[in-house]
C-alpha cells in the first residue's frame, strides 16, 4: 500500500531535519588509542515539524489520510516546493541540461561512471553535494524502476565521468537513467507519528514531530 499524503507535510513543513549518516562503532583503548568502523546503514531519516496554527478546515482532509496510513504506508517524497529548489537541492553543476544522465553503476561501488551527459566543455558536471538517484534501466520498456537517492561527495569535472558518491550503490549493476536535483525522490515510511489537536478555534497543533525513514530497495 502507498499513499500520496507524505508530500503535503513536506511541501508545507515549518523545518525539515535531513540525516544520511551511517551507523559507526567506536571504542577506546586504555592508551586512549580510538578504533572506529561503519556498519553501513547510511538510510536517509526525515525529521519534519510542522507548524502551528494552520487552519482546521483547510486541512482535515490532509491530516485524515496521513492519520490512514499510519506507520505502515510507504510513500513517495520529494523536495520539489518552490520554497526549497531554487536553493536547497538545485542542480549546482555546469551541464545545459539534467535529463539525459546515463550511467553504468556497479553494486556495492560508491561510484558511477557516466556515459552519456550532454554537452560540456567547462566546469563540473557535478558539485559535492548535489543529489542523483538511480532512475530506469536505460533502453529498457516499460520504464518502471526507480532507485536509491545519492548525494555527490565531491566535484566531478568536465574531463572525468566517474562521479563519487556518499554511500555504496545498492541497485543491480547495470546501465540506468538517472535523475539529479529537485527530480529526485525518496520512498519512505512514517516511523513517529505525532498527535494534533484543535485549539482556539480552526487551528491545529500538533505534540510532536513526524518522522521519516527512507525504505531502501
Amino acid at each position: 500500500m502507498t499513499t500520496l499524503a507524505y508530500q503535503w507535510l513536506f511541501d508545507k513543513a515549518e523545518s525539515i531535519s535531513i540525516d544520511k549518516r551511517p551507523t559507526v562503532a567506536s571504542t577506546i583503548t586504555r592508551n586512549n588509542t580510538v578504533r572506529s568502523i561503519s556498519r553501513g546503514g547510511e538510510a536517509w531519516r526525515f525529521r519534519v515539524r510542522m507548524p502551528d496554527g494552520m487552519p482546521w478546515d483547510l486541512n482535515r482532509a490532509y491530516i485524515e489520510e496521513i492519520m490512514a496510513a499510519g506507520r505502515t504506508t510507504t510513500g513517495n517524497v520529494q523536495l520539489s516546493d518552490a520554497g526549497y529548489t531554487s536553493w536547497l537541492n538545485a542542480y549546482q553543476g555546469d551541464c545545459a541540461t539534467t535529463t539525459d544522465f546515463v550511467a553504468n553503476v556497479t553494486q556495492g561501488y560508491a561510484n558511477i561512471e557516466l556515459f552519456t551527459n550532454g554537452s560540456i566543455t567547462s566546469g563540473n558536471k557535478f558539485v559535492a553535494g548535489d543529489y542523483i538517484q538511480i532512475g530506469y534501466v536505460y533502453g529498457v520498456s516499460p520504464q518502471t524502476f526507480e532507485g536509491n537517492v545519492y548525494t555527490v561527495a565531491n566535484a566531478t569535472s568536465y574531463t572525468s565521468n566517474t562521479v563519487y558518491l556518499n554511500r555504496p550503490i545498492r541497485e543491480p549493476s547495470e546501465a540506468y537513467q538517472l535523475y539529479v536535483g529537485p527530480d529526485v525522490f525518496w520512498k519512505v515510511v512514517c516511523v513517529e507519528l505525532p498527535s494534533w489537536s484543535i485549539a482556539a478555534r480552526n487551528q491545529v497543533f500538533w505534540d510532536g514531530d513526524f518522522v521519516f525513514y527512507e525504505t531502501v530497495e
